[in-house]
């Protein structure tokens, strides 16, 4: 332990010398050097292999599928069935209009990611500057989003760049900033809307709270309004996939309930959007008894939603582990569980009838027992690990800017958690 407590130490003091004029910088190259491996990886041996192996394994089709309608003139849900809110179709126009190819795809999701780490870096560097800068390096290398940027070709860094706008817009108290860009995020993927109960409770004013929903409700108008004046009734519609209708069932994912399904026991839409609405109230009940700020609740009412959510995806883990992150750029114990977690999850994916076959990779009749233990293990390691963060202070608790230049280097990362 002492040897790896010194390599730790020594790292920490490689990366404490790098300038903050310059670490904006080194997040770029980083950024791009990494994905920009794993791409020419993907491109060269891996995308080839599985599509010969076991046929199509990423969700570009849809989206090709989707933008080219929007460009050639069509509407979304009217002339293209669609499941997801519209703009996320949208913000992949470009990938499209460069060509729409696998790798374009994976470019364009990439720089997303790119984005996103120079964003929590730029957005938490006034609280401290090398810790901000360490997110945005842990970010670059989480697994969750930087193999599903590549490998798995998933928009969901779209969806985490635009979930962290509102939060650490909140944090630098914009709050109707935040709300505006919570619209923008809601009608991108859903995840947005759950954020918005933390600001409500973190905002004092009554005058203020109307003003957000205000701002949330006319922003949300002028968006929708397009598609409720051409497409009125399936616009609506689309919002029914979220709440467990659609689809091949209420179930899908990596969840414990799909893996029941495969079991045999399947527990009907309403229960399991009983149990959800019940794990949502609850969480809020947590984040308002306990006084929790926009970066904690935040990750308190979203690990509730995903452990009981009954079609979480892999790629949905994204969002509470970049979360974790203001404490893994402190506590090495919380960093090292971050990464871990990925295991469970990921191997989950192995036994789940969620893809292009419809059927298990590893279609075994203990499979969905195999599913079931690996989705629980996630889970457990998953609360563990924020149980854990929300028993130590955060950097963000202080009030200025902060920078560390020459001090007790490696005393924090070091920390056991």
């Amino acid at each position: 332990m002492n040897s790896f407590n010194d390599w730790l130490l020594h790292q920490e003091t490689k990366l404490r010398r790098i300038p903050p004029n310059r670490r904006a910088l080194v997040i770029l190259v980083v950024g791009v050097v990494l994905l920009g491996s794993l791409i020419t990886i993907d491109q060269l041996v891996v995308h080839n292999y599985l599509e010969e192996t076991i046929g199509p394994t990423s969700d570009v089709p849809y989206y090709r599928a989707r933008t080219l309608t929007v460009l050639n003139g069509g509407w979304l849900y009217r002339d293209i069935s669609c499941e997801s809110p519209p703009l996320i179709v949208y913000f992949m126009l470009p990938a499209q209009l460069f060509g729409g190819q696998d790798w374009i795809y994976e470019v364009y999701f990439s720089i997303f990611t790119i984005i996103t780490a120079l964003f929590l870096y730029v957005g938490l560097r006034r609280w401290d500057d090398y810790r901000a800068f360490m997110i945005a390096i842990l970010f670059l290398f989480l697994p969750f989003g930087t193999t599903e940027s590549t490998f798995g070709i998933q928009d969901e860094a779209i969806v985490t760049f635009l979930f962290m706008v509102p939060l650490v817009l909140a944090m630098h108290h914009r709050l109707r900033l935040s709300a505006a860009t919570i619209a923008v995020g809601f009608l991108t993927k859903i995840f947005n809307v759950f954020f918005y109960p933390v600001l409500f409770l973190n905002t004092r004013s009554w005058r203020e709270r109307f003003i957000q929903i205000g701002i949330i409700a006319l922003a949300s108008l002028v968006i929708a309004a397009p598609f409720l004046a051409i497409t009125p009734n399936e616009f609506i519609a689309f919002p029914s996939y979220y709440f467990l209708g659609g689809g091949s069932g209420p179930t899908g994912g990596i969840s414990i309930w799909d893996f029941l399904a495969l079991g045999g026991l399947n527990i009907p839409g309403g229960v399991l959007l009983a149990i959800v609405a019940s794990a949502f109230a609850a969480s809020l009940w947590m984040v308002h008894k306990k006084k929790l700020g926009f970066w904690e609740g935040t990750l308190v009412v979203l690990v509730a939603l995903l452990l009981v959510y009954p079609r979480t995806a892999l790629v949905y883990y994204t969002l509470p582990v970049t979360l974790l992150l203001l404490w893994g750029s402190q506590y090495v114990g919380i960093a090292i569980r971050c990464f871990l977690m990925y295991v469970p999850f990921g191997a989950c994916v192995f036994f789940s009838k969620s893809n292009a076959l419809g059927v298990p990779f590893i279609d075994a009749t203990w499979g969905w027992i195999a599913g079931l233990l690996l989705s629980v293990i996630g889970s457990a390691m998953m609360v563990e690990t924020t149980l854990t963060a929300l028993r130590k202070t955060p950097f963000t608790a202080s009030n200025g800017t902060r920078e560390i230049e020459g001090g007790s280097v490696g005393e924090t990362p070091v920390t056991k958690a």
